[in-house]
């Protein structure tokens, strides 16, 4: 079993970022909420609000749209060229992609992939409300040993040293920049 990052990794971006201007775009009624936007991310910035807050903070509009499937879909369809080549040409059938984007957003992409294990932060699309911890860092490694105990994987894929502890459970550990693969462990 491969394990891999998502965004910036077999993602060109940051998929969230991304689905969040795509949104604003085709909802410009919500620019009403900038300065709400500007606060949260100032927050963030002074490490007032931690990461799963701020995504919180940031999506508490989510629940307002009774067909946000549609949305995500719609936003898959414009950006689906944007999954990195060299993960095509590698990918298998028992890789698991383990990511900080919400669940609702990179699940669309997981399908079109045909990938069946998969790990991302647990966003409630009915009450805005993320459950358990956002799969960042150390709570991508816990995650991952929970759902799948007793698993070592052949090598790990991501675009930044916060991955270590999925590094630390891999064999091999590869460092991405768009298509350059750098092993470094």
């Amino acid at each position: 079993m491969t394990g891999y990052d998502f965004d910036k990794t077999i993602y060109k971006g940051d998929s969230s970022t991304d689905f969040f201007f795509f949104i604003i775009l085709r909802r410009p009624y919500l620019l009403i909420f900038t300065l709400w936007f500007l606060i949260v991310l100032a927050l963030y910035g002074m490490k007032i609000l931690n990461k799963k807050r701020t995504k919180q903070c940031l999506f508490f509009f989510i629940p307002w749209h009774h067909n946000i499937e549609k949305l995500v879909d719609k936003f898959w369809s414009k950006n689906a060229n944007k999954i990195q080549n060299w993960y095509t040409t590698q990918k298998k059938d028992d890789d698991i992609i383990i990511s900080a984007s919400l669940n609702f957003i990179i699940k669309p992409a997981i399908e079109m992939l045909n990938i069946k294990n998969w790990i991302a932060t647990n966003f409630n699309t009915q009450n805005g409300k993320i459950y358990g911890e956002n799969c960042y860092g150390e709570a991508k490694a816990v995650e991952f040993q929970r759902l799948y105990p007793k698993t070592t994987l052949d090598a790990f894929y991501s675009d930044s040293y916060s991955d270590k502890p999925m590094f630390d459970l891999s064999k091999e550990a590869y460092l991405v920049e768009g298509e350059k693969l750098t092993k470094i462990k």
